[in-house]
C-alpha cells in the first residue's frame, strides 16, 4: 500500500478531446506522457475506454510499473463528451483506478489556462466551450453541446460552415468565393459534400478549419463571414457569463487564439495567455484531490 508520502507525489491526469487523447503520469516527481486517438464518450464511448486503457498500458510501461500500481495514484481525467454523472461513473468502471474523478473537459483547460487565478476562458478547439473561474475555484461554462447542437466558433463547426457556403454558391444563394471554388473541387460538388456530411465525424469537419482562417488572412469573403460569426459568438457569450472591461480573458485551444485579431478592442486588451495545457490542469485537480 503506498504511504501518505508517496501518494502526495503521485499524479495521473488525462485531456481527452474529439481530436486526440493525451496523459500524464507524475509519479515521484518524474512525469512520463503518452498521447493517442480521439476520446469523446458520447459519440464513440467504446472507442475511447479502448483509448482510455490503452493509452494507461503505455504510461504505465513507459515508467516501468505496472498497472495495479496506479490502483491508489489520484486521478483526473477531462473528457469530451461527459454528459452526466452517470456516464462519468460507467467510464470511471471501466479503467483500474480506484482514485479517478472523470469530468467533462472544460474544467481541467480552464484550470491548465489560468491557474488558480479568476478569469475567463473561450476554449475553441474540435469543439467550443466558454467559461468562467472564480477566486474560490468557483467554475461556470457554457457552450460544449456538441456538433449537432452548437460548439458555434469551434473548428468542426467552422468546417461545416464552410461546407454549407460551397451549397449556398451551388444554389444561387452567394457568389461563392476562391475557397468555396476550392472546396467544390476537392470534394467532387453537391454530392460528394452530402456524402462526406453523411459519415463525417466532428474531427473531419474541424480539418478544414485551418484553410478557412488562411483564405481570411487573404481576403476571401466566405471565410471572413465565418470568422467573424465565431468571433461574435465568443464576445457574446464571454459578456453572458459576466464578463466586464479588466477581466482576464484567455483564448485558449487549437483555434482560441486566432479569434483574438476578431473581438472587440477590450477584449483584445485582456487578452493573457494560457499558463499551461489542459492536461496540466488535469494534473493539477488530481493532486487537489489527493
Amino acid at each position: 500500500m503506498q504511504d501518505e508520502q508517496n501518494t502526495s507525489t503521485r499524479a495521473l491526469g488525462c485531456d481527452g478531446g474529439g481530436s486526440g487523447c493525451r496523459m500524464a503520469l507524475i509519479w515521484d516527481g518524474a512525469r512520463f506522457e503518452v498521447v493517442g486517438g480521439p476520446a469523446n464518450v458520447s459519440t464513440d464511448r467504446c472507442g475511447a475506454e479502448e483509448v482510455l486503457a490503452h493509452l494507461l498500458s503505455r504510461v504505465t510501461e513507459q515508467a516501468g510499473l505496472i498497472i495495479g500500481d496506479l490502483a491508489q495514484v489520484p486521478a483526473y481525467f477531462g473528457l469530451a463528451g461527459i454528459i452526466s454523472e452517470d456516464m462519468a461513473s460507467a467510464l470511471a468502471r471501466s479503467l483500474p483506478l480506484e482514485r479517478l474523478v472523470v469530468e467533462e473537459d472544460r474544467r481541467a483547460a480552464v484550470r491548465g489556462a489560468l491557474g488558480p487565478k479568476a478569469g475567463f476562458v473561450a476554449g475553441i478547439g474540435t469543439g467550443s466551450y466558454l467559461a468562467r473561474q472564480g477566486a474560490d475555484q468557483s467554475f461556470v461554462a457554457t457552450g460544449g453541446h456538441g456538433l449537432v447542437l452548437g460548439d458555434e466558433a469551434s473548428g468542426a463547426w467552422a468546417g461545416r460552415e464552410a461546407l454549407r457556403a460551397v451549397l449556398a454558391a451551388e444554389d444561387g444563394l452567394t457568389p461563392g468565393s476562391p475557397l468555396t471554388k476550392a472546396l467544390r473541387h476537392e470534394f467532387g460538388g453537391p454530392a460528394g459534400i452530402i456524402a462526406f456530411a453523411g459519415t463525417a465525424q466532428p474531427a473531419d469537419f474541424a480539418k478544414l478549419a485551418p484553410r478557412i482562417f488562411d483564405a481570411d488572412g487573404k481576403g476571401d469573403a466566405a471565410a471572413r463571414y465565418i470568422v467573424v460569426q465565431g468571433a461574435d459568438y465568443i464576445a457574446r457569450g464571454l459578456l453572458g457569463l459576466g464578463w466586464r472591461e479588466g477581466d482576464v480573458l484567455c483564448l485558449a485551444g487549437g483555434l482560441g487564439p486566432s479569434y483574438g485579431p476578431h473581438l472587440p478592442d477590450e477584449m483584445q486588451a485582456a487578452l493573457v495567455p494560457a499558463e499551461a495545457s489542459a492536461l496540466d490542469g488535469a494534473l493539477a485537480l488530481a493532486k487537489e484531490a489527493a
